[in-house]
C-alpha cells in the first residue's frame, strides 16, 4: 500500500501503520475468535470498533490465509429479507473468489428465492441481489449457514450495528439467528454496536436468545500516551512537529474520542505548520467549528426550548452526572426535573447525548464545543 499524503485517517481503514494502539483489544479479539469464542464488542459510534475488526481481519489474513474473514455493516437494513442478501453477499463475496464459481453455484445454493448477478459498478464484482417471497425469509438463512457450515473452511463474521435486528418486524429474528450461529461450529462471531443498552439488552438479560453467549469487550478512549507518541510519529515523519501541550490540548477537548481526535489531528497536519503548538491548534478548532456553522445552528432549530436549553447546560458542563439536581438546575436557570427527564430522554433518543454508568455528555465533540462556545 502506497503511503498516505495526511497519515491521520477519520474513514476506512487504511492498514496497521495508520491504526493507533488497541493492542490489549486486538490480542483479545484474536484470543476469542481462534479459541472459537464469540463476541459483543460495544462502543460508541466514532470510538473506532470498525476500524479495530479491520485491524483484526487484516492481521488474520496476513497470517492465517487459510481463515477467512468478512464484515457487514446491518445499520441500514430494515427487516430480515435485507439483513439476508447482505449478508449472502458477504459470504459469497468472500468464499467464492472466482466470479464463474460464483456465477455456477449460487443459484443452486440459493433454491428458496430468485438470485439476480449484477456486476458492481465501481469492482467489477458480482453483486448478489434477492428476490425472497414472503415465508421463504428462514428457508434462505438455512440455505446460507448450510453452505458456511459444509464449505469446511474456518471462517470469522463480524455484523455491525448488530443490535438493529431488534427493529425488525419480523417476531423472533433473535431467536432465529442464536439457533443458526450455535450450529455453526466453524464459523466465529463479532456482534458489534453503538447502542449500549440495546447490546446489553441483547446479550445481558436472561429472556433473551443470546444471553451469556458471548464474550464482551467495551471499547474506550485510546490511552494517551500511545496516542501521543502515534501523533508526533507521524508528523515528525513529515517534517512537522506537535507539541505534548498541543496534543494534550487536543485528546483532552474532546475527551479521548478517537474520530474527534483524529479529525483535529488531520486538519492540523493539512494546515501545514513546522509546529502545531496550542495557538495552532485551537486556531484549527476554530476553523473546524466554523465549517460546521450552519449544521450545527440547524441541529438546534429542531428542538424544544428546553431541550434546547439544556443540551447547552450539557456541553458547558461537559460531563453531568446530576442532571436533576437543584444546584445544575440553578445555575443553568433550567425548567423543572420532570420537563428535564423528558428533554433527556429525547436527547437521548435522537443521539444528541450519550449516557455512560450514569454520566451524561453531548454525544457529538465538536457540537458539544460549538454550543459551549457559541453560547
Amino acid at each position: 500500500m502506497s503511503r498516505l499524503e495526511n497519515p491521520f485517517v477519520v474513514r476506512g481503514y487504511m492498514g496497521p501503520e495508520y491504526f493507533c494502539d488497541r493492542e490489549a483489544e486486538t490480542q483479545s479479539l484474536l484470543q476469542a475468535m481462534r479459541s472459537r469464542r464469540n463476541v459483543t464488542l460495544i462502543s460508541p459510534r466514532r470510538m473506532g470498533k470498525s476500524g479495530l475488526i479491520h485491524h483484526v481481519f487484516d492481521h488474520v489474513r496476513n497470517n492465517s490465509p487459510e481463515i477467512y474473514c468478512f464484515y457487514l455493516e446491518i445499520f441500514s437494513t430494515h427487516s430480515l429479507a435485507e439483513f439476508i442478501e447482505v449478508f449472502a453477499n458477504a459470504v459469497f463475496q468472500a468464499l467464492e473468489t472466482k466470479v464463474e464459481k460464483f456465477m455456477k453455484n449460487i443459484y443452486s445454493i440459493l433454491s428458496h428465492c430468485r438470485p439476480t448477478i449484477t456486476p458492481d459498478e465501481l469492482t467489477g464484482l458480482p453483486t448478489l441481489s434477492l428476490d425472497i417471497q414472503p415465508g421463504r425469509e428462514v428457508h434462505t438463512l438455512n440455505d446460507i449457514f448450510s453452505y458456511l457450515i459444509s464449505s469446511g473452511k474456518r471462517i470469522y463474521i463480524a455484523i455491525d450495528e448488530f443490535q438493529q435486528i431488534g427493529e425488525y418486524p419480523e417476531k423472533g429474528v433473535e431467536a432465529l439467528l442464536r439457533r443458526y450461529v450455535e450450529m455453526a461450529n466453524n464459523v466465529s462471531f463479532i456482534f458489534s454496536g453503538s447502542k449500549k443498552h440495546l447490546m446489553q439488552q441483547m446479550f445481558t438479560m436472561p429472556e433473551r436468545p443470546f444471553y451469556q453467549s458471548t464474550q464482551t469487550l467495551s471499547l474506550t478512549a485510546i490511552d494517551k500516551e500511545g496516542y501521543r507518541k502515534f501523533a508526533q510519529k507521524h508528523f515528525a515523519a513529515s517534517g512537522q512537529s506537535l507539541t505534548d501541550e498541543a496534543f494534550d490540548y487536543i485528546y483532552d477537548t474532546v475527551m479521548g474520542h478517537t474520530w474527534y481526535v483524529q479529525y483535529w489531528l488531520s486538519k492540523a497536519f493539512d494546515d501545514g505548520a513546522d509546529t502545531i503548538d496550542l495557538p495552532q491548534a485551537k486556531l484549527v478548532l476554530e476553523n473546524i467549528l466554523g465549517e460546521e456553522d450552519d449544521n450545527f445552528y440547524n441541529y438546534t432549530v429542531m428542538l424544544t426550548a428546553a431541550q434546547k436549553s439544556l443540551l447547552i447546560a450539557l456541553a458547558k458542563e461537559r460531563v453531568v452526572s446530576s442532571p436533576y439536581s437543584v444546584e445544575f438546575i440553578k445555575k443553568y436557570n433550567l425548567p423543572s426535573p420532570s420537563t428535564i427527564r423528558s428533554s433527556l430522554q429525547t436527547l437521548i433518543n435522537k443521539e444528541y447525548v450519550i449516557e455512560n454508568r450514569g454520566d451524561f455528555t453531548v454525544y457529538n465533540r465538536f457540537f458539544m464545543l460549538w454550543l459551549s462556545h457559541r453560547h
